[in-house]
């Protein structure tokens, strides 16, 4: 498992070195790329075990990874090789796409339903989570069949409940203290 920070620590660095060079979409859509097999468990686990030579290690790397992303990005995924944190990508990933976000004034928000919304329906939540939060707005949507009805939105850290479940929960939360 890879320390807590490490992953942005390495984000930073490429963030920089992107910015620096006019590449920016070019080391997100590597970053994705290598973050993608460093999530499968089992090449994770194979390229950061120290029972294996390093130098096999960095080959297998180069082989996955040489002809589909920049060479920085290959060597940054080298340096995570020597240093048994290959598995860490996916953190690495994350981290620089929120820096992407961020440098670019989009918010992340995630939208959570019952069911899947509609073209339509996903539209407007989006309008309205661009209004709550003041800015344009990177709007994910997934299912949660639990929420009964209604939907929640989580943007960044905050928590926007208006769901079934969520009422439900409180006027339980109200009833038990003996309050309405």
């Amino acid at each position: 498992m890879p320390r807590l920070g490490a992953g942005r620590r390495y984000a930073e660095a490429a963030f920089e070195l992107a910015s620096r060079d006019g590449t920016v979409d070019a080391w997100q859509h590597d970053l994705a790329l290598a973050a993608g097999l460093a999530g499968d468990e089992r090449v994770a686990r194979a390229v950061d075990s120290p029972a294996v030579a390093i130098a096999r290690r960095h080959k297998a790397v180069e082989r996955l990874l040489g002809d589909h992303v920049s060479r920085q990005a290959l060597n940054l995924a080298l340096l995570l090789t020597g240093r048994g944190r290959f598995g860490s990508l996916p953190s690495v990933s994350a981290e620089y796409d929120a820096m992407v976000r961020e440098s670019r004034g989009i918010v992340a928000a995630t939208v959570t339903t019952p069911m899947p919304l509609s073209a339509q329906e996903l539209a407007a939540v989006r309008t309205r989570v661009e209004q709550l939060a003041g800015t344009h707005v990177e709007l994910d949507a997934e299912t949660d069949p639990s929420l009964v009805g209604g939907l929640t939105i989580k943007i960044g850290d905050r928590l926007i409940d208006a769901s079934v479940r969520g009422r439900l929960e409180r006027l339980r939360g109200r009833l038990a203290k003996g309050t309405s």
